[in-house]
């Protein structure tokens, strides 16, 4: 039920059925991934390490990684000003590709790895706590490390596959409106970043307050 609902969303929000389908199958890879190496580890599976999974944080680099592809694949097929800087190096769908999976490498390995990172602790536990909560970890952290692997190396083969003529690339009008409002919001707290610093500061010293 939850992949169902995590598909549905992917399409609404990419706007490409083949796009969503690529992500899409991060989830059971990366459930595939984690079995393998639980096994291949002995480390039990339980209700609690299943349920600890969320697919939105397995498809997070994903999601990344398609929406660039897209972007890239879009600009150059819709002949844009963008699209003829992107294009002079590029002769082909598959170098866009390559192009565009190589620009967000690095932000989509960081930001799952900080999530794996921050499970660490966990397995310092012992006793009671260590038997329960450990399994957990390693199947979240197997998980996420198959999240990379598929988000880095398998969705840019995938979408060089579907996508051998390029992408037209939909803008979701919800995220067009909250981009506006961001444009300017970020406009402002630059122009006013003592007060924003400030903002910030006093958030922070309430919570210890």
């Amino acid at each position: 039920m939850r992949d169902d609902l995590v598909t549905i969303v992917l399409f609404l929000f990419l706007g490409n059925v083949r796009g969503a389908f690529i992500v899409a199958l991060t989830i059971p890879f990366a459930l595939l991934f984690a079995s393998v190496f639980l096994n291949l580890s002995h480390i039990p599976a339980n209700l609690i390490s299943l349920g600890a999974l969320d697919f939105g944080m397995v498809v997070d680099g994903a999601v990344v990684m398609m929406e660039n592809i897209m972007r890239h694949l879009s600009h150059a097929r819709n002949g844009s000003a963008e699209a003829g800087r992107i294009t002079m190096s590029m002769k082909s769908p598959v170098e866009m590709i390559r192009n565009a999976a190589h620009e967000v490498q690095r932000p989509v390995f960081y930001a799952i790895g900080i999530i794996i990172t921050a499970y660490m602790p966990i397995f310092t536990l012992q006793r009671v706590e260590g038997r329960l909560f450990r399994p957990m970890a390693w199947t979240v952290a197997f998980a996420l490390l198959g999240a990379i692997v598929f988000s880095i190396f398998l969705v840019p083969v995938l979408a060089a596959l579907l996508f051998p003529h390029g992408v037209k690339e939909w803008r979701n009008p919800v995220m067009e409106f909250l981009k506006d409002r961001y444009r300017g919001a970020v406009k402002w707290a630059i122009e006013n970043r003592w007060i924003t610093v400030g903002v910030g500061l006093a958030s922070i010293a309430s919570l210890f307050s």
